[in-house]
């Protein structure tokens, strides 16, 4: 996923927050170039297929790296938000070494904002952004019954089932929740987790009111030679439902994103997404979580291809191994969505599966498709339980059967899933000696140079509003202390009432400064930020505190005091006289909207005002003036 283009100005004078703070940026001589997008992988484009020994996998980063969201303008990631519009908010945070998806509900974009540039200050936060809903890759129902599984006997499963059938290995299906009794499945499904709170509701995933995870169930693990319905490619796997998704097949991105964190605590091996939509979002933070724990994803590269074949996610994320769909024919199927995402193809058109109410149905599309390769994945788990995502990403595109245009393509990826050779890579299927397994050895990642990103003006204090703060940062090279000169970075700044920041670019100086400066009205607080660029890591100063004391100028008058307060918050402003040992209080009024407060009837004396704090300023005292 590419970085977002940051906000960039020519001008070098910045407005931040409306209770106005207004900003220059010193060192922002013209326009900050947009973030260039990453070149495209060549093992995913080049069209070729894939050597032994190498792997077609996108390179992951840890889960707990914060992606480019953090850092992204809240403004951005919340745009298409109509003012009046509920929206969920989905954060992902870590917690004591696991993702938390957390989430919640505002009305309108300026609230949506706030929470967004909330999460993002909050250095825990590894994703934010809008709760995309998703559904399922939608399936069209057959009516003729077909006796026949033709999937089974293109996989070659019979065969495969003589050194496996996937015993010990568990499979979540990520979906509509799984009919726990299902004749084909009894004994079958765990206990699972059902997060989708509705009524009727089910705290063990067993609850589908819609069918599609139980028909998904049954194409991985239907109980074979039963005498009953149909059979699973991988009839000895245990099968963990997480219902994530309600009756009509739509759920929320941070319920997906929390099932894959659910099923990967709960031992699962590989998890099947047959779910997609086209937003990124906090399923790729719970995606890298289950590679760093060695569990296989697997998910429908989606339907659309006649309906503007859109990026489908979460197949497209990066670890993901995404499935296209073919008919009896070995045709990729004209719904199957293309793309440089899709890894593999299998079955799914006609597919005979079980499905809710103890009964079965034949569909068709990538959801079908997807447990096919979540089964194969199974079957080979369940010989060399050792296989890491990226080793088993290999193998299945290793030994796919190319299909469709010779090599790689868009529409089926490295070819047909062919669960038989993968085994047989494994172990000996026939007497022969099995080959070599495909593994994926990582390049050991060459640490980025560390950076220091240090205040030298500007560390922060109490000021008098209207007063003109400055700071500076130099962004330098740990080790050596060379300036970083050009290098793109941004400062931060929260204006009282706001509880978040708004952080804008910059570019360091020649010498590796950003400098900022302006006029403080309200409580402010600023640091600079540098998010690192692969080669050099990320880095931010310490914050720099400005309490703002309102400003106060007295006036006297016959008999009177009028009282002018800078900014006026309607603070409740307290009259004190001097008795000659002590400040006495004489009385209180509140500022007017024009920002006075008017004290008539008083005595000769010396007088002073005390302004009290509100949610922008903290509490001020003015001069003393004398009264005749």
């Amino acid at each position: 996923m590419t970085r977002p283009t940051r906000r960039t100005q020519r001008a070098a004078r910045l407005t931040a927050g409306a209770a106005g703070l207004s900003l220059v940026a010193g060192a922002l001589a013209g326009a900050v170039p947009a973030t260039a997008a990453p070149a495209a992988d060549p093992a995913r484009h080049a069209g070729l297929p894939l050597p032994a020994g190498a792997s077609g996998g996108r390179v992951t980063a840890a889960w707990d790296t914060p992606d480019a969201s953090v850092s992204a303008p809240a403004t951005a990631l919340v745009g298409g938000v109509r003012a009046d519009q509920p929206v969920r908010i989905v954060t992902v945070r870590t917690v004591d070494g696991r993702p938390a998806v957390t989430t919640r509900t505002v009305t309108g974009r300026a609230k949506a904002t706030a929470v967004v540039t909330a999460a993002q200050a909050d250095d825990a936060t590894v994703s934010v952004g809008v709760d995309h809903v998703l559904h399922l890759t939608d399936t069209t129902s057959n009516d003729p019954y077909r006796a026949s599984q033709w999937a089974l006997t293109t996989l070659g499963a019979e065969k495969t089932w003589t050194s496996t059938t996937g015993t010990g290995v568990t499979v979540a299906v990520v979906d509509t929740g799984v009919q726990r009794n299902h004749p084909d499945l009894a004994g079958t499904v765990l206990a699972g987790v059902d997060l989708v709170g509705d009524v009727p509701a089910s705290t063990d995933g067993s609850n589908d009111e819609n069918g599609h995870g139980t028909h998904v169930a049954g194409i991985v693990g239907a109980i074979a030679n039963n005498q009953k319905g149909v059979a699973g490619l991988a009839p000895g796997v245990k099968i963990l439902p997480v219902r994530v998704l309600d009756g009509d097949g739509a759920g929320y991105d941070s319920d997906i994103a929390q099932g894959i964190v659910k099923a990967v605590d709960r031992g699962a091996a590989v998890v099947n997404l047959s779910v997609g939509g086209t937003e990124a979002g906090a399923t790729a933070s719970a995606v890298k979580y289950a590679l760093s724990k060695n569990v296989v994803v697997v998910a429908a590269a989606g339907n659309e291809r006649q309906d503007g074949n859109a990026i489908s996610y979460p197949a497209a994320d990066t670890g993901v191994i995404g499935v296209a769909a073919t008919d009896s024919t070995n045709t990729d199927a004209p719904f199957s969505n293309t793309g440089s995402y899709v890894d593999l193809a299998a079955p799914g058109v006609g597919i005979w599966s079980t499905f809710k109410g103890s009964t079965y149905k034949q569909l068709s599309g990538t959801s079908m498709a997807t447990p096919y390769v979540s089964a194969a994945a199974a079957l080979a788990k369940s010989v060399s339980p050792g296989l890491t995502p990226a080793a088993m990403t290999n193998l299945l595109q290793s030994t796919a059967t190319d299909i469709g245009k010779a090599g790689r393509d868009d529409a089926t990826g490295y070819g047909l899933v062919n669960p038989y050779a993968a085994v047989c890579s494994l172990v000996s299927c026939d007497g022969s000696t099995p080959a070599p397994t495909p593994t994926t050895e990582p390049t050991t990642p060459v640490d980025p140079v560390t950076t220091a990103f240090r205040l030298t003006t500007g560390g922060g204090r109490t000021v008098t509003a209207g007063t003109t703060i400055s700071i500076a940062g130099k962004l330098t090279n740990s080790a050596t202390g060379a300036a970083l000169a050009g290098a793109y970075a941004e400062f931060c700044v929260r204006i009282a009432p706001a509880t978040g920041f708004v952080c804008t670019a910059a570019t360091t100086g020649a010498d590796g400064t950003v400098r900022v400066s302006g006029i403080a009205t309200a409580n402010t607080w600023i640091y600079l930020t540098y998010p690192g660029d692969g080669q050099t890591a990320a880095s931010r100063t310490a914050t720099a505190a400005y309490p703002v004391a309102a400003r106060v100028g007295l006036r006297a008058g016959t008999k009177s005091v009028t009282a002018t307060v800078t900014p006026a918050r309607s603070q409740l402003v307290k009259l004190d006289r001097w008795t000659g040992k002590t400040w006495a209080l004489v009385t209180g009024k509140t500022v007017t909207g024009a920002g006075t407060a008017s004290f008539t009837k008083l005595k000769a004396g010396t007088y002073r005002v005390r302004v009290g704090a509100t949610s922008s300023t903290i509490a001020s005292v003015s001069g003393t003036l004398k009264v005749k």
